[in-house]
C-alpha cells in the first residue's frame, strides 16, 4: 500500500475527534456536540450546492445558453424569482416559481409514486399461494419464512387492519375480535418497524467503533494513522474540555416557565 498523504491522516484524526464529539451528546448538550453538529450540516450543504451547480445548473443552463440556446432563459427567470423571496416588500412574487415547482413535482412523481409504492404493495398484499406452496412450501428457513402460512398471515392481517379502521366502533363480537385482532398485527408492525430503526442506528454506531478502534483498515493504514492514539488523545481532549466547560457554568438548569 502507498503512504498516506498528510491530508488523509488529518482527515481521519479529525474524523476520530468529531465521531467523539458527538458522542458527548451523551453526556450533555454541549459546545463539542454544537461544534460538529453544524460542521456536519454545512459540509452537507456546501456538498449539497456543489452536486447541484454541476450536476444540474451548469449543464442545464449555463452550457446551453453558451450554446445560444434561448428555452433556458424560462428557468433562469423562475430561479431568480425565488430569491425574491428574501424581500419583505416584493416577496409574494416568489409563489410564481414555487407553484411551478409544486405542479411540476407533483405531475412527475404522482405515477412514479403510484407504480412503485402503490401498486407495488397492493400486489405484494395478495400473494399467490400456489406459487409460494411450489416454491417454499408452508415454511421456509432457508428464505426468511417464506411460504404459505406467511402469505396468509400477511392477507388476514391486512385484512383485520383494514376492518378496524373501516368499523371504528364495532357493533358485534366478531368485529370487536377482528378488530382486536387488528391492533395486535399494529402493535407488532410498529414494533418490527422501530427495531429494524434501532438496529440500523446500532450499526452505524458499530461502524463508528471500528474506525476508532482501528479495524476498518488495513494494517498498513492502521500504522500510518494510529486510529487507537488518536482516539486517546481525541478523548482526552475532549474530557478536559467538558471538565472545564461544567466547570465554568456549563449545562446550567434552565429557569422553568411561569
Amino acid at each position: 500500500m502507498d503512504a498516506l498523504s498528510t491530508a488523509q491522516i488529518v482527515g481521519a484524526w479529525v474524523s476520530l475527534f468529531l465521531t467523539l464529539c458527538i458522542f458527548s451528546f451523551l453526556y450533555a448538550d454541549n459546545p463539542l456536540y454544537k461544534l460538529a453538529e453544524h460542521l456536519y450540516l454545512g459540509v452537507s450543504i456546501g456538498v449539497g450546492i456543489v452536486e447541484i451547480y454541476y450536476g444540474s445548473f451548469k449543464p442545464n443552463i449555463i452550457d446551453k445558453l453558451r450554446d445560444g440556446e434561448l428555452l433556458p432563459i424560462v428557468p433562469l427567470a423562475l430561479i431568480v424569482l425565488l430569491f425574491l423571496k428574501l424581500s419583505t416588500r416584493i416577496g409574494w412574487v416568489a409563489r410564481i416559481p414555487i407553484a411551478f415547482l409544486v405542479a411540476a413535482y407533483a405531475g412527475v412523481k404522482l405515477t412514479g409514486e403510484a407504480n412503485a409504492n402503490l401498486m407495488t404493495q397492493v400486489a405484494q398484499s395478495m400473494p399467490n399461494l400456489r406459487q409460494l406452496w411450489i416454491e417454499h412450501g408452508l415454511w421456509d428457513w432457508q428464505a426468511d419464512g417464506a411460504g404459505v402460512f406467511s402469505g396468509l398471515v400477511v392477507v388476514v392481517g391486512l385484512s383485520a387492519c383494514l376492518l378496524h379502521f373501516y368499523f371504528s366502533a364495532p357493533q358485534s363480537r366478531l368485529l370487536k375480535g377482528i378488530s382486536r385482532f387488528a391492533v395486535l398485527v399494529l402493535m407488532l408492525s410498529f414494533g418490527a418497524s422501530f427495531g429494524y430503526t434501532v438496529m440500523g442506528r446500532i450499526s452505524l454506531c458499530i461502524g463508528r467503533v471500528q474506525e476508532m478502534l482501528g479495524l476498518d483498515k488495513s494494517e498498513a493504514a492502521v500504522a500510518q494513522i494510529h486510529p487507537q492514539i488518536a482516539t486517546l488523545i481525541s478523548a482526552v481532549i475532549a474530557i478536559g474540555f467538558l471538565a472545564v466547560w461544567r466547570a465554568r457554568g456549563g449545562e446550567q438548569d434552565e429557569p422553568e416557565p411561569v
